[in-house]
């Protein structure tokens, strides 16, 4: 035997237990948190997903860490991949945020999180499959907008306005036409949001678009001055979301004025 071999021998024999053992649950879940800190890129965002997945693996019956799957999946696939990842990597991030949400309503019929995060990764799943893919369910939206309604109506900042208002701006004319939706409705919608928690940028963000949609620049441009002005950190808990929207606001305050 080499010299070599033998090193190498005397380190697996003798090597500290702890290098082959398997991480914890908990080890698992303080990775995944450490890249949830550092959510503003999509790299950090898959390995949070890939740390937290390993750790439900652990433990079929965490709620939290599944809840966090299903925010993570539409954040990164749904807003910071948007434009970047190619639509079948949208969808397969996606789709994680499904199953997460699902599993916790085998656990949780109710949870209103579940509900919120199913609905909002299958109506992005939708918006990158193509609106008349038929993969969008408004039954299901609607039960589950019940469910959310009833559990905590102010739920990740009154979200279950901005969903509706969504909808209302992804959807076709004539398609919007058949269900009596306008754009004022998503105004309308944002208004209720914004009532709740003002300083979540998306909101504003969002209803900018419509306004634009709507050819109302100078109101576009009104909520994107807010955006610009306001500090991210009003909100500690969505900073990174807001520096994110904030920047986007930017860009389309720049592109209207231009």
């Amino acid at each position: 035997m080499t010299k070599t071999a033998k090193v190498i021998l005397i380190l697996f024999l003798f090597a500290p237990s702890f290098s082959l053992r398997a991480e914890s649950f908990e080890e698992l879940a303080k990775k995944g948190d450490e890249y949830f800190a550092r959510r503003s890129t999509i790299e950090n965002c898959l390995k949070a997903i890939e740390y937290y997945e390993k750790a439900c693996a652990l433990n079929p019956k965490e709620i939290n860490i599944r809840l966090r799957i299903g925010e993570l999946a539409h954040w990164t696939a749904g807003e910071l991949g948007l434009e970047t990842l190619d639509k079948k990597k949208q969808i397969e991030i996606l789709k994680k945020g499904v199953k997460a949400s699902e599993e916790v309503l085998k656990l949780e019929p109710r949870n209103p999180g579940a509900h919120y995060w199913r609905m909002w990764n299958l109506a992005a799943i939708t918006v990158a499959e193509g609106i008349f893919s038929g993969g969008y369910s408004f039954k299901e939206a609607i039960v589950g907008t019940i469910f959310v309604a009833n559990g905590d109506l102010n739920y990740y900042y009154a979200g279950i306005y901005r969903y509706w208002a969504r909808v209302i701006y992804e959807i076709p004319g004539l398609l919007g036409k058949f269900f009596h939706f306008t754009d004022s409705d998503s105004i309308w919608l944002y208004q209720q949001s914004l009532a709740v928690a003002p300083n979540f940028f998306l909101t504003r963000y969002w209803m900018a678009e419509s306004y634009v949609k709507m050819k109302q620049q100078d109101k576009a441009i009104e909520q994107l001055k807010i955006i610009i002005r306001t500090a991210p950190d009003t909100i500690p808990e969505v900073q990174i979301e807001n520096r994110y929207y904030q920047e986007q606001a930017k860009k389309l305050l720049a592109k209207l004025d231009g």
